[in-house]
């Protein structure tokens, strides 16, 4: 059974970036800074998204690049026909995307891993650890990288009718993301903001 996430998610090591999801009635926001750190190298690229679209998911990817690149690029994602959210979650998504693992010969040390995702689907947002495990949020605010706790802070420090649209949602959570930029080494603009709306 998934876990109700309030706050960050936190893995061994925290992600070199800041990643931030708002789920609302019949939509979900992500925003993400552009920001890669290599070692002592500061990256920023806009032509290597942490937020993507794969088929009818919308995936927010921090850490280690390799499992994202195959989420992003690999992964055949199952097909949600409307069954219980957290259920197909973890009985349809998270083995699909262990079995996409193996088939990219990705082998998961719950020692070493350093990556989580946002992944959503008929907006329906979920937060998964490098262990695979899974977790959802009561107030629909989610967070995960190194600068996810300042995000986290300021989506905290609003009332919900900051964020219960689109619109706002969509501006609030690129404002968590600037100032995490501003306190975190490793987040920096520019931001990318992606919306998913239900059909």
């Amino acid at each position: 059974m998934p876990s109700m996430c309030l706050a960050t998610r936190r893995d061994k090591m925290p992600s070199m970036t800041t990643l931030v999801g708002i789920q609302g009635n019949d939509f979900v926001v992500l925003a993400a800074d552009s920001q890669i750190t290599d070692g002592d190298q500061r990256i920023i690229s806009v032509e290597t998204p942490k937020i993507v679209n794969t088929g009818k998911y919308l995936l927010g990817l921090t850490g280690d690049s390799r499992p994202g690149d195959i989420l992003a690029y690999a992964w055949k994602p199952p097909l949600y026909r409307g069954e219980e959210p957290t259920r197909f979650m973890g009985s349809k998504v998270l083995p699909s995307i262990s079995a996409a693992f193996k088939e990219n010969n990705y082998e998961i040390d719950n020692k070493e891993m350093n990556f989580s995702f946002l992944i959503a689907f008929n907006t329906n947002l979920f937060s998964i650890g490098g262990d695979l495990s899974f977790n959802t949020s009561e107030r629909g605010l989610f967070s995960a990288g190194s600068g996810g706790n300042y995000a986290l802070g300021y989506l905290y420090s609003l009332p919900p009718k900051n964020y219960n649209k689109v619109i706002t949602a969509s501006v609030v959570a690129e404002e968590a993301v600037r100032i995490a930029s501003l306190l975190d080494i490793n987040t920096h603009p520019p931001i990318q903001v992606i919306a998913q709306t239900r059909i």
